[in-house]
This record gives C-alpha cells, sequence and structure tokens, in this order.
C-alpha cells in the first residue's frame, strides 16, 4: 500500500512540473495578429474607415524590452503573424516596445524614398505590450498625402506639374518611429498629365513644410505654394489649382463698395459675387487683386461688412474669406452711420470668416456721435480667423463719443494671427484703446504694435486692453509708444488681464509696466528689450526669441500658419509678407 502511494505521490509530483513547464512555454511565446490599418483620414472630420493587409502579407518586426528584434519579418496566414526566426519573450520578464512595418524592409540600406524620389506609402504600428500579452497591430499611414485638383482648362494645357516639398526625411529609426528632417536635399516629385486632373504625393509629416509647385504648360510655366504650420501623419489635405488669370477678383474702388453691398445680401447695379471670387476648398474666396486708392466721396457709399445683434437674431457675420494678396487699401474714412454693436470695415466676421494678407494705410476712423460697443478699423467683432493683416502709414482714430477702441479688432472671440498696428495716433478722451484689440476672449499670436500715440485716452494697452478668462496672448512685441495716457495707465502689452495665458511678450517702453493690471493671472517670459540694440537680456536678440518661439510652439496650432519675423527699418522688426 505505502508503495502504491508513494508512486501516486511521484506521479503527481511530475505531473506538476510537466504542467508548470508548458505553462511557461506557453508563456514565452510571441503571438500576433492584427491585419487593419487606418485609411488616410480628411483634416476636416475623423472617420473609422480601414482596410486589411492581404494573406501573406510579410512586414518588418522591431522590439525592445521584453522582446528583442531586429527587423524580422513575419507573414500573416490563418489569421496570425508567422516567423521563421526565433521570436521569445524574455525571462526579465518586462513589457515590451514594438513597431511593425509594411511592406518588409529588405536590406539594411532601406531607404524612404522611391528611385523617383516619391515617399514610399509606408504603414506603420507603434506601441508597448505587456509581458506575455498577445500583440495586436493596427497599422497607420507613416507620411502625409496631399490630392492636388487642377482646374480642368488649366489641366488641358499642362504638359507636366513638379510638387518639391521644402524638408525631407534625413533618418528614421525603425524603433521609434521617429523621423529627423533636413531642408538640404529636397525631393521633386514630377508627374506628367492625368486626364482627371488629380495628382497626389506624400509629404513627411514635418512641424514645418512647404510645398512649391511648378506647372509647365504649351505656352508658359505657372508656379504657386502650399504652406502649412504642420502636416499630420495619416492625414489627406485637398488643394485646387487654377490660374489666376479668370479675372476673378476685385480691381477698383468701385469693386470694392459693390462687394461690401453684394456680401451683405443687398443689390448693386447689375453686379455679382461671382464677379470677386471663386470657391477654393469648398469656401468661397474673394481676391484683391490691386492697390486701391479711396476718395472720400467713394468711402462714403462703402457699407460696414456684416451685422451683429447681441439678441442673437438677425446677424450676418462674414463667413467666406477675403485673400489681400498682400495689396493695400489707402485712404479709407471709415465713418458709423447709425447705433451699432461693432463698427470697423468688417464689422462682424463670424466663425467660418477669414481676412488674410490685407494692407490697410492711412486710414481715417471718426464717430460724429453714434453708439457702437466695440469700434475699430479692421474688425468690429471677430469670431473667425485674422491673419497676415497690417495697419501702416499715418491712421487717426477720433471720436467724443467712442468708448472702446482697437486697431485691428474691437473685441477678438477667434484668432488674430500674424497681425500688426503701426502709427495710430487714437484722440479719444473718453475712451480706452488698443493697437490690436481692444478686448480678447480668444487667441492673439504672433502680433506687434508700434508708435502708436494713447496719449488723448483715458488707459491702454499696446496689443491688447482686457484679456478675459481663459483667452490667450503669445509672441507678441511692442516698439517705441509715442505716448502714454495720464498717471501711465498704460500697458505695453496688457493693460487688463483676468484669468488668462499671457507668454512670450516682448516691450522696450520701460518707464511702464507691460502689463498693467493682473489678476489670478501668471505671465512667463516677459521681456524688456533695448530700443537701440533690439537685445533683450544676456543680449539675446529679440527676433531670435520670436522666430525660437514659432519653432518650439507652432506644432500647438496645427491649424495656423505662422509667419516668420524679419529685419526691418522703422520698426526694425517686422513680419514677412506671403
Amino acid at each position: 500500500m505505502k508503495y502504491i502511494s508513494t508512486i501516486i505521490i511521484l506521479f503527481t509530483i511530475l505531473n506538476g512540473c510537466t504542467s508548470e513547464k508548458l505553462s511557461e512555454q506557453k508563456l514565452k511565446q510571441v503571438i500576433i495578429t492584427g491585419k487593419e490599418y487606418a485609411t488616410f483620414e480628411e483634416k476636416e472630420s475623423r472617420n473609422d474607415i480601414s482596410g486589411q493587409l492581404e494573406e501573406n502579407s510579410i512586414i518588418s518586426f522591431y522590439s525592445r524590452g521584453g522582446i528583442s528584434a531586429e527587423n524580422i519579418p513575419l507573414t500573416y496566414t490563418h489569421g496570425v503573424w508567422n516567423y521563421t526566426s526565433e521570436l521569445q519573450w524574455n525571462t526579465d520578464q518586462s513589457d515590451a516596445v514594438v513597431s511593425a512595418y509594411y511592406p518588409y524592409m529588405e536590406s539594411d540600406n532601406f531607404t524612404v524614398y522611391e528611385p523617383d524620389g516619391k515617399l514610399k506609402d509606408i504603414l506603420y504600428y507603434t506601441g508597448n505590450t505587456r509581458y506575455g500579452s498577445p500583440i495586436i497591430l493596427k497599422f497607420s499611414h507613416l507620411f502625409s498625402q496631399l490630392v492636388f485638383h487642377v482646374d480642368p482648362l488649366l489641366n488641358k494645357q499642362l504638359q507636366e506639374i513638379q510638387f518639391t516639398p521644402s524638408v525631407s526625411v534625413h533618418t528614421f529609426d525603425p524603433f521609434s518611429a521617429e523621423i529627423e528632417y533636413t531642408e538640404e536635399h529636397p525631393y521633386p516629385q514630377v508627374f506628367t498629365k492625368q486626364e482627371n486632373g488629380i495628382y497626389t504625393l506624400l509629404v513627411p509629416p514635418a512641424p514645418e513644410i512647404r510645398v512649391d509647385i511648378s506647372i509647365t504648360t504649351e505656352e508658359e510655366t505657372y508656379t504657386a505654394s502650399v504652406h502649412s504650420s504642420a502636416f499630420q501623419s495619416g492625414y489627406r489635405y485637398n488643394y485646387n489649382i487654377k490660374s489666376s488669370n479668370d479675372g476673378c477678383g476685385i480691381s477698383t474702388a468701385e469693386d470694392f463698395i459693390a462687394f461690401t453691398y453684394l456680401i451683405n445680401g443687398e443689390a448693386y447695379a447689375d453686379r455679382c459675387l461671382e464677379e470677386f471670387g471663386t470657391s477654393v476648398n469648398g469656401k468661397m474666396t474673394y481676391y484683391l487683386l490691386n492697390d486701391i486708392h479711396f476718395t472720400p466721396e467713394e468711402c462714403a457709399r462703402l457699407q460696414s461688412i456684416g451685422h451683429y445683434n447681441q439678441s442673437g437674431f438677425e446677424n450676418s457675420g462674414f463667413i467666406d474669406c477675403l485673400d489681400g494678396q498682400n495689396h493695400t487699401l489707402y485712404e479709407l474714412k471709415l465713418e458709423p452711420k447709425s447705433n451699432m454693436d461693432s463698427y470697423a470695415l468688417f464689422s462682424f466676421v463670424d466663425t467660418a470668416g477669414i481676412i488674410k494678407d490685407l494692407n490697410i494705410e492711412n486710414v481715417s476712423y471718426s464717430n460724429a456721435g453714434y453708439t457702437c460697443k466695440y469700434e475699430a478699423i479692421l474688425t468690429g467683432r471677430n469670431n473667425g480667423t485674422i491673419t497676415g493683416c497690417h495697419i501702416k502709414g499715418n491712421n487717426s482714430f477720433t471720436g467724443e463719443s467712442v468708448k472702446q477702441a482697437g486697431g485691428i479688432a474691437g473685441i477678438n472671440k477667434g484668432y488674430v494671427i500674424n497681425c500688426s498696428a503701426e502709427n495710430i495716433d487714437f484722440q479719444l478722451p473718453k475712451a480706452q484703446a488698443s493697437g490690436i484689440s481692444f478686448s480678447n476672449f480668444g487667441q492673439l499670436l504672433n502680433c506687434y504694435m508700434a508708435s502708436c500715440d494713447f496719449t488723448n485716452t483715458l488707459s491702454s494697452g499696446g496689443i491688447c486692453y482686457t484679456m478675459e478668462p481663459r483667452s490667450e496672448m503669445k509672441n507678441c512685441y511692442t516698439y517705441k509708444t509715442i505716448g502714454y495716457p495720464s498717471k501711465k495707465k498704460y500697458g505695453s502689452l496688457v493693460y487688463k488681464s483676468n484669468n488668462c495665458t499671457i507668454e512670450s511678450g516682448l516691450y522696450c517702453d520701460v518707464d511702464v509696466r507691460g502689463i498693467y493690471d493682473t489678476y489670478q493671472t501668471t505671465p512667463k517670459q516677459i521681456y524688456t528689450y533695448d530700443e537701440n540694440t533690439m537685445t533683450a537680456e544676456n543680449d539675446i536678440p529679440v527676433i531670435d526669441i520670436l522666430n525660437n518661439w514659432i519653432s518650439d510652439n507652432a506644432q500647438l496650432y496645427p491649424e495656423k500658419i505662422f509667419y516668420q519675423w524679419i529685419k526691418g527699418d522703422i520698426p526694425p522688426i517686422i513680419l514677412e509678407l506671403r
């Protein structure tokens, strides 16, 4: 009996050891599944459309940590990724940091470029997997896709089209999928004519990239460019290309007058809006084709664009795009003709509205006694995007009834970016004023004020008068305020701030504060600088501080384009023109 018991006990022990060994072997086995990949997504709206890699597809597999692997080929068959070389979990029981790529990278000298300079369409996966767990792959596109739709008339003449991204892939780390970029070796991509007029290319998802375009026809060569703060990996961006010789646009003062009526929904002789613009990527865009000089009689016929009613009824904001193409409106005389919420050249720009690359010079603003809550030169109430717009020359802002005045905007709830206000003489004894935006609920980015005179105001701010809760002012500078209100009730950057973000601000008016009054706000990176040397603390050039901020922070605003700072005359640092 004892003998039988001993055999049973021994068998149980041996069986337990065998089970533990089998379990350990199973734990060491690496199981990899998943063949789905996300298609390129439209930037405007995310989708869940996916594709699947085919049976017998081969990928490159990399891993560090719990699994050690370098460019191991895996073949997809019967629902799993199979491998011929040894692949198992390490004994240290750490998590695995894995990456995988399709198609398989066949050599140590693998390059992401095809022989003709086009990027390969690489699918990739990166992720962490807990020790012993199955690895489930889901791939995405490594690069960004640009799709250009060439106008049929232009495409009919087209012989070839060339796209040259300003940056290229310099190095690629397959373990982390991190990419380093260079501007030294651009890869032009040349396409012959496609009958459908659609040209598709891949570009690196770089933080700052420009794509230069050259179109060769039988008669001439056209050039254009696409700018972006950042293209994102796995996204598709659509662009329309058409010749600018189609005559659409605003060329004269009479054209601009007609435009102000028509855009407000009012008839003007036999004119129509289609004379002044075209649809670009689904948005109606109107173009300024020339510099325009206005007479006082012509200014009297202008309508303010857009209308805002605080009750929410009968609002009609500007929702399209006006592209000034860096042209200038000269000698505008702006006067409100009735009591209204806000008044300017554009009284109300709604959320979808865009005003870009427009200059205004030698403007005269006056108010004969009408009541307006917010008054400004360019836009009274902005909920949209104002970018690349500048007030230059010698400008005046007068009116006994004016209470709250701004240069670019009266009140901003959207974006004011890459804008400036120079030489505005605010003669407003009963008002508070600012160079860029009087009241800010949105984002003021990459702007400057230069040589404005606030002497005859109650109190003022160089960039903004009042920063409201959760608003932002970043990377702005002021240059040589001509005069301050009495008792120096002036903030060279901001007059009042309330629970907001103020970052990277520079000013040279050392006898006043940068921010006059702060409430629940901690400004950071605020510098004073020497107006003669244009250097801040530790002799750092002001222009470097401004441009370095763009390099470090532009990716926080992927939908916006930041213009670089360049050297000027007066003021000594200005924004580049696009």
